[in-house]
């Protein structure tokens, strides 16, 4: 179900983990930027929990746009 998005020169990749011990899923991501001769990722995750794969994935899309959106101190794409 993970898709990728473009998002101000950035790439979302969200990697929402299924949780067999409470059958629900877990918040996973990486941020990739690609420059010449490089390409940087970082990963990052929540303790939230949704009930599907598909509300996982808009969260972690969500949280990756406010991420570089820069609305977290102490979390940063750089």
């Amino acid at each position: 179900m993970s898709r990728t998005v473009s998002y101000k020169g950035f790439t979302i990749r969200p990697a929402p983990e299924h949780l067999a011990d409470t059958d629900r899923w877990s918040v996973k991501l990486f941020i990739s930027s690609s420059a010449p001769n490089r390409e940087k990722s970082k990963k990052f995750y929540t303790a939230d929990e949704f009930a599907t794969e598909e509300e996982a994935t808009a969260h972690c899309i969500a949280l990756g746009q406010r991420i570089i959106d820069g609305e977290f101190p102490g979390l940063s794409v750089g």
